[in-house]
């Protein structure tokens, strides 16, 4: 009987998406990059079909007080790059659409070529939100707290002083985090926290563990409008320092695919909801995900060598 119950709200609930962009018109950098042809095909294509675009902060709240985000979606810019202000920034000005540039702020502090100066920051903020990326855009897993903590306070400093307020958003740098670095930032009062696995926005969405959807390259924009974020609940993921032992979880299908970073996908049968999976795979490289998947939906972990 409980486990109907956890299967009911699947089909409830409808998810928005927070969509993540990096580089506009800058072919030296494919796996980044976004042409805006691509931009301007994307953003056709939600207006085609009527879909609303928010800022990343009121798609999270709509989602929490239990409204409908199906049709909602939202935009975000990692790195402030210029090719954002020469490229991307004129076409969201055209549609009127919003977004949150996270700034990379050692890249505009020390005048870096291929980054936004301050001034152009604070232009953009006259259309969009501007939050924080890290000062040297580490590898956050492989810091020590201390280290992290010195990163985050000389950024979160140098953002206050130049944009003369201080950010409650974050993002983390490659994607990579853990608990344990999620906690040293919220040391720093942060209210939304953003990784980069794909996934849907709905009412159980952590606002400290936000999932982003990167759109690099041809994408197709409908397919993604398409996922929605698999319930999974008691997921655990037993290694062997970078030997993947064992992954367990209670999921809503009697069987899923379950994907690991370099060693492919795999069907695996569950037991009345009980997924147990002993791949004992040693990782491959330093930035891998687990991911599950039924049909369009999905639900993703990230984890790093140690």
């Amino acid at each position: 009987m409980r486990l109907i119950f956890f299967f009911l709200p699947l089909f409830l609930w409808a998810d928005g998406h927070i969509f993540l962009y990096h580089r506009f018109n800058d072919f030296r950098h494919l796996y980044t990059n976004t042409s805006t042809k691509e931009l301007l095909k994307n953003f056709n294509y939600l207006k085609k079909h009527n879909y609303k675009v928010v800022n990343s902060k009121t798609l999270l709240k709509m989602a929490k007080d239990g409204k409908n985000v199906d049709k909602y979606v939202s935009f975000q810019i990692d790195d402030s790059f210029k090719s954002f202000y020469k490229n991307g920034f004129p076409i969201f000005k055209k549609f009127h659409y919003p977004f949150t540039l996270f700034v990379y702020v050692e890249g505009t502090d020390r005048h870096f070529g291929d980054f936004m100066t301050w001034k152009m920051i604070r232009e953009v903020r006259k259309y969009g939100d501007v939050e924080l990326h890290s000062y040297a855009h580490p590898h956050l897993t492989t810091l020590t707290n201390k280290e992290i903590m010195k990163d985050t306070n000389k950024s979160f400093n140098l953002f206050t002083k130049n944009m003369g307020y201080s950010p409650d958003s974050y993002a983390y740098p490659y994607g990579e985090y853990n608990k344990r670095v999620q906690k040293v930032l919220l040391n720093f009062g942060f209210k939304y926290i953003y990784n980069q696995n794909e996934g849907g926005i709905n009412k159980n969405t952590s606002f400290v563990d936000v999932p982003r959807i990167a759109l690099t390259g041809d994408v197709d924009i409908s397919k993604r409008l398409n996922i929605k974020e698999m319930k999974v609940k008691s997921f655990k993921l037993i290694r062997d320092k970078n030997i993947i032992k064992k992954i367990s979880a209670i999921v809503p299908y009697k069987k899923i695919e379950v994907y690991i970073t370099k060693l492919g996908w795999k069907w695996i049968k569950t037991k009345n909801g009980y997924l147990q999976y002993s791949p004992n795979f040693k990782l491959q490289k330093f930035r891998n995900r687990v991911i599950f998947r039924y049909n369009n939906e999905i639900y993703i972990k990230m984890i790093t060598k140690n």
